[in-house]
């Protein structure tokens, strides 16, 4: 209990985190909590403060996120509290761009799926959103797929979950080459022209948000919103970013995960992944941490739908659009886990990493400014070709069942039973494929059952 703060977590326990998060959001705002949205109002002040241009601005008000602010402060927490800023990390530059390019393609795609993962994996499903459905199917093939193409650009090793140095020295003394990339005892990051340029940008981005929010009239501003509010959202940001700064909890790897049960070791081993990565995937461990969050908020809807009369939240904007699946989503979806795999992270991990010292999450900010220019600039275009058209009506699994409420009711609780169930499953066959106990695989880190599987190998050898 000692080391509870300054040794990484269990996967687990970064889904209870991020589902804690969306447990009291909802029960304060009655929505799940919104993400893309925030970042583009914070780069409007940069716009309105700065180059007095209006690219982001002519759609989205300068204005500060408060989450966004706290899962900052809940990561860099974590690099203070198990002293390993992730700055000793080095990436070359071909992967700085390519986490870059990934911050364009989600930025865009979170336009055109009405959303992020966060708003879609970790608030629709656990609604039931038959959007969020969609755009979670539609997504995971194209995660895989650039998932496959950083394999090919000899990428593979840097889609870990964390670079713990302590586990990347003893993968240097067993000559573990995928899994060391990132090690340079030479390597200045301090003296690093890229990440020097990339930080810089951070700290104009930070404080030209809190400039307007202190001193304009913005509506997360201090003059407008109370501080008790400011707080509130500012903890809830910090329990996400924390519970990702412990763990390395994120939604792309957690998609993505099941499907490894199918692929063997040389497979693995054939596109150069890590080792402690493909430890990761086929104990499930990710995946399990997602049920969690979705499972927690989950039951957190159906009480208050069942036994308080709550409305069952919507993830896609009621009224503004007639269809609740439409084009948007079978393109935005796959922008999403093309650029969730690039950036070696989804968008909040994403933050998490940037506050940590990963250059990766540094070079993925700005990319997501690009990413939101075309949207911006083109809003009437995009919304013809991509929002005019729908498939269904239906946003919400529920609207396609009769309205008898005791079938409605019904069918929600056969729905969490599901979810409940495949949590039972993942972390069964987990513990099993990474031959460790259940307690042991909801109690320790990723990087303790990867060198425990490493003993046990020796051991057998």
């Amino acid at each position: 209990m000692k080391n509870i703060f300054t040794k990484p977590w269990s996967f687990v326990w970064g889904g209870f985190m991020v589902g804690l998060a969306q447990v009291i959001y909802f029960l304060k705002y009655e929505t799940p909590i919104p993400i893309t949205t925030g970042l583009a109002k914070m780069f409007g002040s940069i716009e309105e403060n700065i180059t007095k241009t209006d690219y982001i601005t002519r759609l989205y008000d300068a204005d500060i996120h408060w989450i966004i602010i706290g899962i900052l402060l809940g990561a860099f927490l974590v690099a203070i509290l198990e002293r390993e800023h992730k700055a000793w990390a080095k990436y070359p530059p071909r992967v700085a761009l390519l986490a870059f390019i990934g911050g364009a393609t989600f930025g865009l795609g979170t336009r055109l799926a009405q959303g992020c993962t966060t708003w879609h994996y970790l608030g629709g499903i656990p609604a039931m959103s038959l959007t969020s459905i969609v755009v979670a199917l539609v997504s995971i093939p194209f995660a895989f797929l650039a998932f496959m193409l950083m394999t090919k650009l000899d990428a593979g090793g840097y889609l870990k979950h964390h670079e713990k140095h302590a586990t990347v020295k003893h993968c240097v003394e067993l000559e573990y080459p995928h899994d060391t990339l990132c090690y340079d005892p030479k390597y200045k990051p301090g003296k690093d022209p890229l990440r020097i340029i990339l930080t810089a940008f951070l700290f104009l981005l930070l404080a030209s948000a809190f400039y307007t929010a202190f001193t304009g009239e913005s509506t997360e501003g201090i003059s407008r919103l109370p501080w008790t509010e400011i707080l509130l959202k500012t903890f809830i940001g910090v329990l996400l970013g924390f519970g990702i700064g412990k763990t390395g909890f994120g939604t792309e790897c957690a998609v993505m995960a099941p499907h490894s049960l199918h692929m063997s070791q040389k497979h693995f081993d054939s596109m150069k992944v890590a080792k402690i990565t493909q430890t990761m995937f086929t104990g499930l461990l990710p995946f399990t941490a997602l049920l969690v969050a979705i499972l927690m908020f989950n039951i957190t809807i159906l009480v208050t739908w069942i036994f308080f009369g709550w409305d069952i939240p919507v993830v896609v904007e009621s009224g503004r659009y007639k269809w609740g699946f439409h084009l948007g989503h079978l393109v935005g979806g796959p922008l999403l886990g093309i650029g969730a795999v690039l950036m070696i992270g989804c968008e909040i991990r994403s933050y998490a990493r940037t506050a940590m010292g990963y250059l990766t999450g540094l070079a993925s900010l700005p990319g997501f400014f690009f990413g939101y220019l075309p949207f911006t600039l083109y809003k009437p275009q995009f919304e013809q070709v991509f929002f005019s058209k729908g498939f269904m009506e239906a946003k919400n699994i529920l609207e396609l069942l009769p309205e008898n409420p005791y079938i409605q009711y019904g069918f929600a609780c056969c729905y969490t039973g599901v979810l409940a169930a495949l949590l039972v499953w993942a972390i069964r066959k987990g513990s099993q494929m990474t031959k460790v106990t259940p307690k042991e695989y909801l109690t320790e880190s990723t990087d303790e059952i990867f060198l425990k599987g490493l003993k046990t190998k020796n051991q057998e050898g």
